[in-house]
């Protein structure tokens, strides 16, 4: 084993970073820390509502007070294609305070459709060829996701039908008709890629076969 430049051995207590890299560890968590996406999904969403509240608390200029600023992004997803609105905020960085970000979510969570942090710059595509058609999911990293069960689930990746493929039309015109747990798809963490290819086509599957 090559020699480390993060790590050295201490004989008291084991293993442990150097200096440096424990320096730049504790950067980049804090960066982390500064920065997530809310993401706003669910079927019929408030729009008019939510676009009022983004005026109000989110600002793309950078506060001279003191108080530590967030960067923070914001998503949407409406099951209901004829509502959704793409993009309309996701590529737009907001600045805000730890304060402000609290009092959004408070808004946000009054109204219907689920509101949760996600992980900042974790958005992309993971398709599947399903009988010789190409269909696309959206993908998120949930930071908090309320369970459908007892307990919440930290940490769960987020599947939506999109519209990156056009295959995808012969399903996402319906996902609103379908039951809640159709509408969507979390997928553990640690899911292997096998594991996503066979649960992502049993989704689609089900969303295929479901009669609207």
């Amino acid at each position: 084993m090559n020699k480390s430049t993060c790590i050295h051995y201490n004989p008291r207590y084991g293993w442990d970073l150097n200096s440096d890299a424990n320096l730049e560890m504790r950067l980049f968590a804090k960066a982390q820390r500064r920065q997530v996406t809310i993401l706003s999904y669910g079927c019929d969403l408030d729009h008019h509502t939510i676009k009022k509240i983004a005026r109000h608390y989110l600002t793309r200029k950078k506060s001279d007070e003191t108080e530590e600023t967030l960067e923070i992004r914001y998503d949407t997803y409406d099951a209901n294609s004829s509502k959704h609105e793409e993009s309309q905020y996701y590529w737009k960085t907001y600045f805000i305070s730890e304060r402000t970000l609290a009092a959004f979510l408070q808004a946000l969570r009054r109204l219907s459709g689920t509101h949760i942090h996600c992980e900042f710059n974790v958005r992309g595509h993971f398709e599947v060829n399903l009988n010789g058609v190409e269909f696309s999911t959206r993908v998120l990293k949930a930071l908090d996701y309320p369970s459908m069960y007892k307990e919440d689930l930290i940490g769960r990746y987020l599947l939506f039908i999109d519209t990156e493929s056009p295959d995808n039309e012969m399903i996402r015109h319906k996902i609103h008709l379908l039951p809640k747990e159709l509408q969507s798809l979390s997928l553990p963490l640690d899911s292997s890629q096998l594991q996503w290819q066979l649960l992502v086509k049993d989704w689609i599957t089900a969303i295929l076969r479901y009669d609207v």
